[in-house]
């Protein structure tokens, strides 16, 4: 996570040459290294896809950063070609002063192992970044028909901004409509055990 003692060591010798640089330069600067991972992947890898999004506050301000997604085409193809018509969707908060959240797409291989499809940080869990990675992952998959695929998700919680559960449900229907989704058993029955109900319903996994 970038703070501002990298963003200080960084510009320590530059600011040494250039001691009358006015913050805006730096700013500036830092605007251009966030589609410098992106350009680098490009040439080497292009069939893969790499997206970011960006905003500005202010129609004067520079851009800050807002979303980032990752598919490799290895991974891309990888999942075609040898993993089960199953996405597990998940995730989880980043520490730091950013305060972003990290959502991740895993798929099943013959060996039944986790296989890494795709995965975007965004700025916070809702139904317009599910959206958007939904959107992206349908056409790197061609799942733009959707008809025998399953989705897999944990059994989402409320949140202090959302349902959680309920803006997976809607991105998926209206991204997916065809697809089957499903809530992973593994949490379904660790809730239970939450409320001392375990024991009974035990025998039925």
């Amino acid at each position: 996570m970038v703070t501002a003692a990298m963003i200080a060591q960084h510009f320590e010798a530059i600011i040494k040459d250039h001691p009358k640089m006015k913050l805006s330069e730096i700013q500036r600067r830092c605007a251009t290294k966030m589609h410098d991972y992106a350009n680098e992947i490009g040439p080497k890898t292009p069939e893969s896809s790499i997206k970011m999004v960006v905003q500005g506050v202010t129609a004067d301000s520079l851009p800050h950063f807002k979303r980032y997604y990752v598919c490799f085409d290895a991974l891309r193809r990888g999942w075609k070609v040898g993993c089960r018509l199953l996405i597990g969707l998940d995730g989880c908060f980043l520490k730091g002063p950013l305060k972003s959240e990290f959502l991740a797409t895993v798929g099943k291989d013959a060996n039944n192992q986790m296989f890494p499809i795709a995965w975007v940080v965004v700025e916070v869990e809702c139904t317009d970044s599910w959206t958007w990675l939904l959107s992206l992952l349908s056409t790197n998959l061609g799942l733009e028909d959707s008809y025998g695929y399953t989705i897999i998700s944990d059994q989402q919680k409320f949140s202090k901004y959302a349902n959680l559960s309920l803006d997976l449900e809607i991105a998926i229907s209206d991204i997916l409509p065809r697809v089957e989704h499903r809530n992973c058993v593994k949490h379904v029955f660790a809730n239970w055990l939450g409320r001392k109900l375990g024991k009974s319903y035990e025998c039925d996994f």
